[in-house]
């Protein structure tokens, strides 16, 4: 069975996600916190790229001050298999999945499954195949913007949460929500289906569902 799949993020209201020169901020406030945590103890996978892990250096484990419940299962997109070995996924005791590229050298890393899939970038839709096989039915999907472009273009997802914060960043090559090549066209533009609009605090919680055709 296909897993459900949620692409979460925050962003600024101007859409950026972090400073011009990629210097992360806190762009949610203590509603969304517990809103994510929350989010995360009602999944059971969460995922992100190799650039999160390497940028943010996140353990994607529950905060208890918000949410019970266990720890999903980590899954890092890192084709070429760069994760860095002091990274706190590696050091806690949770279960991760590393998909990695199919000629990818191996590393022994602790607590770590491989899975390899895809040549150039990580096959999305084997990956989910192979989770759901696993018996996973909710996955999470936190970013960076390349792999949240990734799921859009593919419309590999089914819910999209877009948390706005009241904060304005500005800048031409500031980082978006979606990075990637974009669309080319506006006929290929992905269309959304909005479902609800949530104050929290100052800022707004806006969820989209895929629109079907």
């Amino acid at each position: 069975m296909k897993p459900h799949i949620i692409l979460n993020c925050a962003s600024s209201a101007d859409g950026k996600i972090a400073l011009p020169n990629r210097q992360k901020l806190n762009l949610s406030n203590s509603e969304d916190f517990s809103r994510v945590h929350q989010l995360r103890s009602e999944c059971d996978a969460i995922l992100v790229g190799i650039g999160t892990v390497i940028e943010d250096n996140p353990s994607l484990t529950i905060n208890h001050k918000y949410s019970s419940g266990n720890d999903p299962l980590r899954i890092i997109l890192d084709t070429n298999y760069r994760i860095p070995e002091d990274s706190k996924i590696l050091s806690e005791d949770k279960n991760t999945v590393i998909a990695i590229g199919e000629h990818t050298d191996d590393r022994d890393l602790p607590n770590v499954e491989i899975f390899r899939c895809g040549k150039d970038e990580i096959n999305l839709q084997k990956l989910i195949t192979y989770l759901g096989e696993k018996g996973i039915e909710k996955i999470l999907v936190e970013g960076g913007e390349t792999v949240m472009w990734s799921f859009l273009e593919k419309e590999l997802f089914d819910e999209l949460n877009i948390f706005i914060s009241n904060i304005i960043i500005g800048g031409k090559e500031t980082p978006t929500i979606a990075g990637g090549k974009g669309y080319a066209n506006a006929e290929n533009t992905l269309k959304l289906k909005l479902e609800n609009i949530e104050k929290l605090g100052d800022g707004i919680l806006i969820k989209y569902s895929k629109r079907k055709n």
